[in-house]
């Protein structure tokens, strides 16, 4: 029995392990690069958001997050909402596993940060504020709800 609770420990943590590998080298493959999506306006942070139809989770719950992180932003966070079936050379060229996946870009235009499912307005001003942005200025993250 305990073998067995450690094989799963070591399993999780193994798996937890890629996941982050998986992440990283996602976000160092954009990090040289300059963004050039349409609507990125460079100077300005941004939160890329790849969705796709019909996505239960895009609709009530990403949505609403990017909606309020824009509003305690006053304009000054991007979000760009990418259709990942109508543009899916760009959602694999991003790594994209599954929707929605958001990624945190700085206002210099580097990834630095990616999401995939769902990820709360708190979360989502945490990792802003972290890389620097829309904090303490324009975004306080204990506002952000956990919506």
């Amino acid at each position: 029995m305990l073998e067995r609770l450690l094989l799963t420990l070591l399993l999780a943590g193994l798996g937890w392990l890629v996941y982050r590998a998986i992440s990283s080298h996602i976000l160092s493959r954009h990090a040289g690069r300059a963004l050039s999506l349409d609507g990125y306006r460079p100077g300005r942070p941004a939160i890329l958001f790849f969705t796709a139809p019909g996505c239960g989770p895009c609709d009530t719950v990403q949505r609403p997050a990017l909606t309020e992180l824009r509003a305690l932003s006053h304009g000054r966070l991007q979000v760009i909402e990418i259709d990942a079936t109508q543009q899916p050379r760009l959602a694999d060229a991003w790594g994209v596993l599954t929707v929605p996946t958001t990624f945190v870009i700085d206002s210099r235009g580097r990834p630095r940060g990616v999401n995939h499912g769902v990820a709360r307005a708190k979360k989502l001003a945490g990792q802003l504020s972290t890389v620097g942005e829309l904090n303490p200025a324009g975004l306080d993250p204990s506002h952000a709800q956990e919506s």
